[in-house]
């Protein structure tokens, strides 16, 4: 008969989390790649103000939820689900999604930041509110993207730089999706890309194309595109790119370079008028005195005949 085996004490308060430690650092300097991979994610974020355990899964219920991460995100991935949400993130994006789920929805995070995999921030279903701080990528497998997805949405994030891999997927991207969102950004650079999607946009940017080159595709609908606050949107000098797409559009551009291209604007600015030459102020010439007019003498009065 096999011997009994111990009854195992469980762990609780500091000592459990002392012990959940030991364990992740054990799996992290063991020598395969089975006990590698088996690194539960930590990271610490709160549902309504409940601590979420360790693990790849932060979900909020199917009401209004505040979820709360005071810590960087690595392969985990958060997710509203229905409600309105609110979710924040106070560390780095790192291989990680940020989703909203249904519903109404504001997130707001630090930097994406893909690694070994791609980093991405989804509002998914509802008119969202979305601010990234900045999104960076490099490749279709380390993407960085941020999509509105679905609704009117208002996305602001800072720089918008990385070129895309293979089919145009992945780097560095900037996408409101369907309906008429407004799509505020930094400078547009190094192959990053900003999308309007379908319907009526608005899409502002601080910058496109000034060291390697952007791209700005307002796509169907009635688009704007200009700096920000409606300012004049300098594109270039290195290959900077804005296609308004299909729609009566808008385009407060100024290209500084023929590597750039500007096409499908309906409606540019008009070109400032410009202002006459200054000329000095000519010398009045001295009058020359005309020679005077004689008068026509005046008739003499007839003298009448003498009487006969």
């Amino acid at each position: 008969m096999p011997p009994t085996p111990p009854a195992r004490r469980r762990l609780r308060g500091p000592a459990a989390l002392a012990a959940l430690l030991a364990g992740t650092a054990a799996a992290s300097f063991a020598g395969t790649p089975a006990q590698a991979a088996a690194r539960v994610p930590m990271h610490q974020c709160w549902v309504n103000e409940t601590a979420a355990p360790p693990g790849d899964v932060v979900s909020g219920t199917s009401g209004d939820d505040h979820i709360f991460c005071d810590s960087d995100l690595e392969n985990v991935t958060v997710w509203g689900g229905a409600g309105n949400d609110v979710i924040e993130v106070r560390g780095l994006v790192i291989d990680s999604a940020v989703m909203g789920g249904d519903g109404d929805d504001v997130i707001r995070t630090k930097h994406l930041v893909p690694q070994n995999a791609s980093s991405m921030v989804r509002g998914n279903r509802g008119d969202d509110v979305i601010k990234v701080a900045t999104v960076a990528g490099d490749g279709a497998e380390h993407g960085a993207v941020v999509h509105g997805d679905d609704g009117d949405d208002r996305i602001t994030t800072g720089s918008v730089s990385g070129a895309p891999g293979r089919y145009n997927r992945g780097g560095g991207i900037v996408t409101g999706n369907d309906g008429a969102d407004t799509l505020k950004v930094g400078t547009v650079d190094f192959s990053g890309r900003v999308l309007g999607g379908s319907e009526a946009d608005t899409i502002e940017a601080a910058a496109l194309g000034p060291e390697s080159g952007g791209l700005i595709q307002a796509g169907p609908g009635d688009d704007t595109v200009s700096g920000p606050g409606g300012a004049v949107l300098t594109v270039g000098p290195h290959w900077g790119t804005v296609d308004a797409g299909v729609g009566k559009d808008t385009c407060t551009v100024r290209s500084v370079s023929t590597r750039t291209s500007i096409s499908a604007c309906e409606i540019l600015p008009k070109p400032a008028p410009k202002e006459p030459a200054a000329t000095a102020p000519a010398t009045p010439k001295p009058a020359t005195p005309k020679p005077a007019t004689p008068k026509p003498a005046a008739p003499k009065p007839a003298t009448a005949p003498p009487a006969g």
